[in-house]
């Protein structure tokens, strides 16, 4: 090859390699060329600058966007206190129950493909739940059961009203998950499902709105209905498409070490959660082996929580709801489906611990009324949390998006209910058009 040729190679390279680079730059815009105080969304880190520094947390990033574009992307603190790990914009994150969401979605993305209705029972896709019994009474002895009224639906699966609880607790009901290892690392969704079958529910079907492992049985059935694994599901169909990178149920060892350790306070001081230091106590979740699993490719690939992400990934997969199911020419969900799932599907059904103001869609909370939550935000916002106090925030009405992540279990006054309305206050204090 002559050198002119070279050189002329050499400079088409360089040009696609600068193209590539700017088409994975993340979309920016100057605050006040949105609306912003770009003062008001700097305080957003010296807050929580300070929270660090009094030892109330250990860390956090913050990312806000507005009309598709990010106008605040900060990183406060460490992501392990112990060994003065700093907190960084891409570091990975536990989930926990923001696993959710992209659950409903994987399942709703068959939905609109025609392969169930939300009407269906699920004893359709899996018959081991066509003869599930009751308890009589929620409070009371476990063998004291009665049939179903009628079988839980796909749609009570979404919005948690199929008699499920979470098993994630420690009372007398919840010990009946662990104690069939419902959450073992090593039990399969279809071996899961089998468990839970096995098992009464503690409310008939369709009456009330609790917290559940529905999720589990919404990644089952995607399964079912796709022919694909659950993990393998996302991994094509939602993590490559929407370039969540880092998105997973484990962590292969060059990126392990961005994963953010979780802390829990002792005797008034932040330490790591793991069998060195101990753990609060709370269930399944604050076990070491489970806080402690994510760098293992275990077999449990849960709908329920389970998946890692950082925050930019999360960004992408709301971005994606916020504009009708679509991001960068690439559409997951039709408009018409994600405006479906993000209205309040339980009209006047009891709800048990959701607060006032708030109803639940198919996977996601919505926020119907402010005023009575107690909290600044938007009517029709929706949004999810993860025990870990990871939050998310999608604001139709305002054209936003707001993520926020931390790794903390068994802190007193940091978890998504303390930490979402004073994130909220924050940034709609900072918007100012």
């Amino acid at each position: 090859m002559s050198k002119n040729k070279l050189v002329w190679v050499s400079f088409v390279l360089t040009l696609l390699a600068i193209g590539a680079a700017w088409a994975d730059e993340l979309p920016r815009a100057r605050p006040e060329d949105l609306g912003f105080s770009a003062q008001r969304l700097d305080y957003i880190d010296e807050f929580y600058a300070n929270e660090v520094k009094s030892g109330r947390m250990a860390g956090i990033v913050t990312l806000v966007a507005r009309h598709g574009k990010i106008v605040h992307f900060g990183a406060v603190g460490y992501a392990d206190v112990e060994k003065k790990r700093k907190m960084e914009t891409d570091t990975i994150f536990r989930l926990y129950s923001m696993t959710k969401p992209v659950t409903a979605t994987a399942l709703m993305m068959l939905y609109q493909e025609g392969r169930f209705q939300l009407t269906d029972p699920v004893a359709k896709y899996i018959p081991a739940f066509s003869d599930l019994k009751v308890l009589h009474n929620p409070a009371g002895p476990l063998d004291d059961t009665g049939p179903m009224e009628h079988p839980p639906t796909i749609q009570d699966l979404l919005r948690h009203t199929a008699g499920f609880t979470h098993g994630l607790g420690t009372d007398f009901y919840d010990s009946q998950y662990t104690q069939a290892n419902v959450f073992g690392l090593d039990v399969p969704l279809a071996e899961m499902v089998s468990k839970l079958a096995k098992i009464p529910l503690r409310y008939q079907p369709g009456t009330r709105f609790v917290y559940s492992v529905g999720p589990d049985i919404q990644a089952r059935l995607v399964e079912i209905l796709s022919g694909m694994s659950f993990d393998n599901f996302l991994q094509k169909r939602v993590f490559e498409p929407l370039q969540m990178q880092d998105a997973g149920f484990w962590l292969p060892a060059d990126k392990a070490k961005r994963l953010a350790t979780v802390h829990w306070m002792k005797d008034g001081k932040l330490i790591p959660l793991d069998e060195a230091h101990g753990h609060p106590e709370g269930g399944v979740l604050y076990e070491p082996w489970s806080v402690n699993s994510y760098t293992v490719d275990h077999k449990r690939k849960g709908g329920s929580f389970g998946l890692v992400a950082t925050t930019e990934d999360y960004w992408r997969f709301a971005q994606m709801l916020l504009n009708g199911g679509q991001l960068n020419g690439i559409r997951l969900l039709s408009p018409q489906i994600v405006q479906y799932m993000t209205r309040d599907h339980l009209g006047t059904r009891e709800r048990d611990w959701l607060a006032p103001g708030l109803g639940f869609g198919l996977g996601l909370a919505v926020m119907n009324d402010p005023a009575a939550a107690g909290y600044v935000a938007s009517a029709g916002s929706y949004f999810w949390s993860g025990a870990a106090a990871t939050d998310f925030w999608i604001d139709p009405k305002e054209d936003m998006v707001v993520v926020a992540m931390t790794q903390h279990l068994g802190v007193p006054g940091l978890n998504s209910e303390t930490l979402r309305p004073q994130l909220l206050a924050l940034i709609y204090s900072a918007l100012l058009e």
